[in-house]
């Protein structure tokens, strides 16, 4: 059976079995709710939680148990609970929009105003909570038996994935054939697995700094392979080295070989840095970073984040803003059934106005095609032998499987969710007056979100890519006051997190014409600077390159050329960084 087919079975079968389980044990106030942590765990699969599940389960615990609590207070609204609402949906929003695009804070908006709209008595709070601490339980859970295989540490297995795939590209190099960078996915995929890992990122420990080296060079191999051209007995070499990687001695990997191509050479420099990498201890050894490092992190840190020039920052205060607005208004004028209001602007807010045309159009589309189909269902519900509930319960089922089976359809989504919503809302009010709202309150939204979304600190894809270009820039410059600090003796113990921190930020550069050049110039320079501080941690550095190498930084020099083979492939290295360093400077310039 098809991979996705198998998915969407197990996502609708979960709702349906939510729907029962909620009601059963936790009450009709609760289904809602239950549908929204199922989708919640969906949606969180995109952010591994299997690294560290005690933790995982913690933060997802807390999160829901805060929205739970608030909720209560948030019935009847008052300035208390405006406010804590505010501070609510702003944490909710900036701590779950880590990624690009990522939207895994929608689930739990939405079950916060689903909770807020069914509001439940002090006497029946502690069954919601506990409602909530299941919901915990099966997402991070789900997120765990999915995630099983993530990639941490330099495994058997992982290390045999990473030299397969060179092998690989060497056998396609031997029959002629051209090797393509999209070839080496293991090391590209635990990179990903390690996006959010505050540790990684930056405080690594000396086993998490050797595995990251190791993943580096071989990406370094990846990319040498697919550009340049070794000879065949350069090719078949390589293969012998990967074949005796975890016993070969560092010495030992120029020996034995005819170097032909420059490229060969830097090949084989990153064989020795894997070499020497996996003949380290890399048993854990976790020791909590001093004060003195956290300050240093945190201060830029906040500072980076807790700005209007960050998108997550924007983002999270422009949807809490206008949550603020629906709250004030609706206990001003106590306005009839705005929890439609609150959903629709959970939906319809995104962090880039690039998206707001599409999703308004095929928002109201959906709408107005959900009411339709509901007046049809009004029309032919008095000829049905059933009763009003079990109608109800009947197209919540086909909305629900119909949401699932076409989740990737923005239009029949809304439909789906529509439809859904009027349905349900019989129990509480009279059809046209659920039509009249429905309609109403989704027009509002979506013209309010819209202006606000224009109008107040607008955010587009090209200042996001514009904004990480620049970041990129500035961190190859730190990389190359690195090689100074290290060419001077100084401690380089951030080499790791810089280099992380980069591979974070090229992910969320949207590739065009503009910009190609500039984005592949600064991959280059970031691998180059990599490269040679990994090669001078391994073989160190003699006075001679130490001189060549500050020399070229800091004084434009040429390659001094009396250095010998391997010592002048890193002042070439240096050399040709700075170069593309200057090139670099040229483009930011022209794109400012």
């Amino acid at each position: 059976m098809d991979k996705g087919l198998k998915r969407k079975i197990f996502m609708f079968s979960a709702l349906i079995g939510a729907m029962i389980f909620y009601l059963i044990f936790f009450g009709r106030k609760n289904i809602a709710v239950g549908i929204m942590i199922i989708i919640a765990a969906f949606m969180n699969l995109k952010d591994d939680l299997s690294y560290k599940p005690g933790l995982s389960f913690i933060k997802v615990l807390g999160l829901l148990l805060v929205l739970g609590i608030v909720s209560y207070f948030n019935s009847p609204i008052t300035i208390l609970s405006c406010i804590l609402t505010f501070l609510v949906v702003f944490g909710t929003t900036f701590s779950s929009y880590h990624l690009f695009r990522s939207d895994v804070y929608m689930p739990y908006l939405l079950c916060y105003f689903i909770m807020s709209a069914n509001p439940v008595t002090l006497e029946n709070l502690p069954l919601r909570l506990m409602a909530l601490v299941c919901g915990a339980v099966f997402i991070v859970g789900l997120n765990i038996i999915l995630n099983r295989d993530k990639h941490y540490n330099i495994s058997k297995e992982t290390l045999n994935n990473l030299i397969e795939e060179v092998n690989k590209s060497i056998d396609l190099k031997l029959e002629g054939k051209d090797v393509s960078m999209d070839s080496f996915k293991t090391a590209k995929e635990f990179y990903l697995s390690l996006y959010q890992r505050f540790e990684y990122k930056y405080f690594p420990s000396p086993k998490q700094q050797s595995i990251l080296n190791i993943i580096k060079a071989f990406q370094s191999i990846g990319y040498l392979l697919s550009k340049s051209n070794p000879t065949d007995n350069e090719l078949r070499y390589i293969k012998k080295v990967l074949s005796e990687i975890r016993e070969i001695k560092i010495e030992e990997v120029f020996e034995g070989v005819e170097i032909e191509t420059k490229g060969m050479m830097h090949i084989l420099l990153n064989l020795e840095i894997i070499a020497n990498e996996l003949d380290k201890d890399l048993s854990d050894n976790i020791t909590a970073p001093d004060k003195k490092i956290l300050t240093q992190i945190f201060k830029p840190f906040n500072k980076r984040q807790f700005n209007f020039r960050s998108v997550k920052f924007v983002f999270a205060f422009k949807m809490a803003l206008i949550m603020l607005l629906w709250e004030v208004l609706t206990m001003l004028f106590n306005l009839p059934f705005t929890k439609w209001l609150f959903f629709v602007t959970v939906s319809m807010m995104v962090p880039y106005i690039d998206d707001m045309k599409y999703t308004a159009q095929k928002r109201i589309m959906g709408t107005f095609l959900g009411v339709f189909i509901f007046a049809i269902i009004l029309i032919v519900m008095p000829v049905i032998p059933i009763s009003k509930s079990a109608v109800i319960i009947i197209v919540v089922v086909i909305c629900l499987f119909v949401f699932v089976w076409k989740m990737k359809d923005r239009l029949i989504r809304n439909t789906a969710t529509t439809l859904m919503s009027v349905m349900t809302s019989l129990s509480y009010i009279e059809a046209p007056d659920a039509i009249t709202l429905k309609i109403l309150w989704v027009i509002v939204g979506i013209a309010a979100v819209s202006l606000f979304n224009f109008k107040f600190l607008p955010y587009s894809v090209e200042k996001e890519t514009r904004n990480n270009l620049e970041n990129c820039y500035l961190l190859n410059e730190k990389s190359i006051d690195l090689i100074r600090q290290k060419c001077h003796g100084d401690n380089t113990e951030y080499k790791t997190t810089l280099f992380v921190s980069e591979s974070i930020v090229r992910e969320n550069i949207q590739i065009n014409d503009d910009n190609k050049e500039l984005y592949n110039l600064q991959f280059m320079i970031s691998n180059l600077c990599n490269f040679i501080l990994s090669y001078l941690d391994v073989n160190g550095c003699s006075d001679e390159l130490n001189k060549n190498l500050l020399d070229i930084i800091d004084k434009d020099a040429n390659v001094n050329e009396n250095l010998d083979s391997k010592e002048s492939v890193m002042a070439w290295s240096m050399r040709n960084t700075i170069d593309m360093f200057k090139k670099e400077r040229e483009l930011m310039n022209d794109i400012a």
